[in-house]
């Protein structure tokens, strides 16, 4: 007797006229379905602890709170280290390619790990396996606040607190070394006559290069944390796919995404409260939090963020295998089975169709690298998912060179401070991505467009991003012009007897126009300590508003002062920037569950771990490492004026911004332009896509029927190829 007739059943067949019936059929299903052990891994908790009122948490919505928790904080880490990268780059000496290198550890760790982590772990207890990436990336937190623990604050932040200290006994200092007048350096500010002697070695900077220790710490923690962003995004993602209806995952993932996305604008928040306090909280500087020296205290959030990763990621060990919902809807797939059969006219019973979808889930492909390569297999040929991995990757590699350096970009640009820059990027995408994130969703929800349409969409978005990125390039400030020895920029005769060196300390004439390089480079010999910003005053080079070319101890009293910092910004295009940013991330933001669905969709369940592993893999080994890297090393060829002491080149203070904003918008133009043909590919060939899970009894049905060898032909009418292999 062959299996199908093993599995007939005899009895009457099931009737579903009543809820009585209903509740009584779904029990019987649940007891051939699931057995003890089955239920066993639906209970909450942890080892032995598994009282009775925790298991009232084991629920999709409660799961659903704890994931966003979990990746709100998560999201904080990575936009909290974007807010801060460049307080990093001046505090230890770094250049953006040796900055971009440390933001490429995240993504080494994803290259290495997501494969197996996404396939071996999707069979594995997935919360669990969740919670230990949240440890790790909770120590990547600690490890980065280190290096200020290890090294300070530093010396250059030590010498600008000096004024401050001085100030009590004597508030403003003398500098004229033509009277024979004793010269000082305030607070290691280079006036006229006035050469502080260089510092080299004494904060462990290694002689003015970079902190080598620092970089290694900082990459470390990087690393850590792409070990919970592979497991996060990859196994988290299917767990709550795997234990909700198929028609309300586009509001669930809208929810889920809406409220994640406050992590990444928590962190631009964060970050600009961090730094608008000095970097030791003990200390006060005479500088504004706009002057260009400004160290924020970047290492405190690191702090915040690693201790809140302990207290939501502990949660996630409490959570079981499988929640009790999916068992429930597991039986009332099979009752949906054995009513159509009975419509239809077959004899074959509830038993049947429960026998069938245990047996295929014991016939289930185990974890082996054979089965590896088989689903390898499956992935690369189907079509869709190509297109959709192409169009992916070469999206990221074009955005994460542009989100890295945004922040830096509007304070070098707009002349932001690194608070202010923070607040606005922060601002713009939460407002963009709440309200695109939620349209998109009850639209997908309650409208539910075809295929076609979602893909094509896509296309749209893809295409008003390149125009985006074209539009932005012609929207900046001009140049900023630097009296001192900067390339294009003639030094003073006032000052050409000063021996100024090559410190940038720019200060503001009183003209509110006019920036010199230095307090050297405009000839002023007295700093007032006691004022912020500093003020200096008996500045040769400055009369009441014009630049005298020619020094002459006769007229000194009509030398003018300046204060420390950039002058008063009149450029007015920074709003503009903001605004067009806003209108074209809402609209772009409208597409992302659509994306999401899309990427889903097009593979079968079993592989759907696999699937979003492998794409960690590829935009991290092709976007997220190479784009941080390669764009700084672009970005660095704009510098103007680079931090040299003690021999060794550090950290860059100031940009052609002309250049810089062509460079930061005209590359990620190109690339995105290139990912719209893996739009048009997911496009042609996404007309048989099952995006709401209409189909899904029959996908099963035939899915189970094919693992078990069983029933050897379909109807005509039931067979439709797995999603997987169009």
């Amino acid at each position: 007797m062959d299996q199908k007739s093993n599995l007939v059943d005899t009895e009457p067949k099931p009737t579903i006229n009543s809820s009585d019936t209903k509740a009584k059929e779904q029990e019987e299903v649940g007891q051939l379905l699931h057995d003890e052990e089955d239920v066993k891994d639906t209970r909450c908790g942890i080892g032995s602890f598994k009282p009775n009122w925790l298991q009232v948490l084991a629920r999709k919505e409660v799961y659903l709170m704890v994931y966003c928790l979990v990746g709100m904080v998560q999201g904080m880490f990575f936009t909290y280290t974007v807010s801060v990268i460049s307080t990093i780059e001046k505090r230890f000496k770094l250049t953006s390619k040796q900055t971009g290198a440390i933001l490429t550890g995240n993504d080494i760790s994803q290259v290495m790990l997501s494969l197996f982590l996404g396939y071996y772990g999707n069979y594995g207890h997935r919360p669990r396996w969740m919670a230990v990436g949240v440890m790790c990336a909770a120590a990547s937190g600690f490890g980065a606040a280190l290096p200020h623990f290890l090294y300070g604050p530093g010396e250059d932040a030590l010498a600008l607190t000096r004024p401050a200290v001085s100030s009590a006994s004597s508030s403003a200092f003398s500098l004229d070394g033509d009277n024979g007048t004793e010269t000082h350096a305030v607070g290691e500010q280079e006036l006229c006559f006035s050469h502080p002697e260089e510092n080299c070695g004494a904060d462990g900077g290694g002689g003015g290069g970079a902190y080598m220790g620092a970089i290694i710490l900082f990459f470390f923690s990087q690393f850590f944390v792409g070990i919970a962003i592979s497991i996060f995004y990859s196994i988290g993602v299917t767990y709550l796919d795997d234990n909700i209806s198929k028609k309300t995952y586009p509001v669930y993932y809208s929810v889920s995404f809406m409220l994640r996305i406050l992590g990444p604008v928590l962190g631009f928040f964060v970050g600009g409260k961090c730094l608008s306090t000095w970097i030791d909280p003990k200390e006060v500087p005479a500088l504004t939090t706009k002057d260009p020296r400004w160290l924020g205290a970047w290492w405190i959030g690191y702090l915040f963020i690693g201790s809140g990763l302990i207290f939501s990621g502990s949660l996630l060990f409490l959570f079981p295998r499988k929640l009790p919902a999916t068992l429930r809807r597991e039986a009332k797939r099979v009752l949906r089975q054995a009513e159509k059969d009975r419509k239809e006219g077959g004899d074959r019973g509830l038993t049947y169709f429960a026998s069938l979808a245990k047996q295929s889930k014991e016939a289930q492909e185990r974890p082996t690298l054979p089965n590896l390569k088989k689903a390898l297999k499956r992935l690369f040929t189907n079509k869709i998912w190509v297109g959709n991995l192409f169009n992916t990757t070469v999206y990221v590699l074009a955005a994460s060179g542009y989100w890295n350096f945004k922040p830096k970009y509007l304070e070098n640009q707009f002349r932001k401070s690194s608070t202010e820059a923070n607040y606005y990027t922060g601002i713009a995408s939460l407002v963009s991505l709440v309200l695109g994130t939620g349209l998109g969703g009850a639209v997908l929800r309650w409208a539910q467009p075809g295929p076609r349409f979602v893909t094509g969409y896509n296309i749209f978005i893809t295409l008003l991003y390149v125009c985006s990125y074209v539009s932005l390039m012609f929207i900046g400030c001009p140049k900023l012009q630097v009296i001192g020895p900067v390339e294009g920029s003639p030094i003073p005769a006032c000052s050409s007897t000063c021996g100024c060196s090559a410190k940038y300390s720019p200060v503001c004439s009183q003209d509110q126009t006019t920036l010199f390089y230095s307090p050297c480079y405009a000839g002023c010999t007295v700093a007032n300590a006691s004022a912020s910003p500093i003020v200096y005053s008996n500045c040769r080079c400055i009369t009441n508003a014009t630049i005298q070319d020619d020094y002459s101890a006769q007229n000194s009293t009509l030398f003018g002062t300046a204060t420390s910092g950039y002058c008063p910004e009149p450029c007015s295009n920074f709003f503009k920037y903001i605004i067009i940013q806003c209108i074209v991330k809402t609209i772009a933001s409208t597409g992302r569950v659509g994306s999401s669905l899309i990427h889903l969709r097009s593979v079968s369940d079993e592989d759907k771990g696999l699937a979003l592993g492998l794409l960690t893999v590829f935009i991290s080994f092709f976007g997220f490492i190479p784009a941080p890297i390669m764009m700084g090393a672009i970005i660095d060829s704009a510098c103007l004026v680079w931090d040299s002491s003690c021999g060794k080149t550090g950290n860059c203070w100031l940009y052609d911004s002309d250049k810089f904003r062509t460079i930061l918008h005209l590359v990620p133009a190109v690339f995105v332009f290139i990912s719209v043909f893996g739009d048009i590919v997911v496009f042609y060939y996404s007309r048989q896509l099952d995006l709401y899970g209409d189909r899904e009894d029959q996908v099963q049905l035939e899915r189970s029927r094919r693992l078990v060898g069983g029933s050897a032909t379909l109807s005509k009418s039931q067979n439709l190829d797995p999603p997987a292999q169009i």
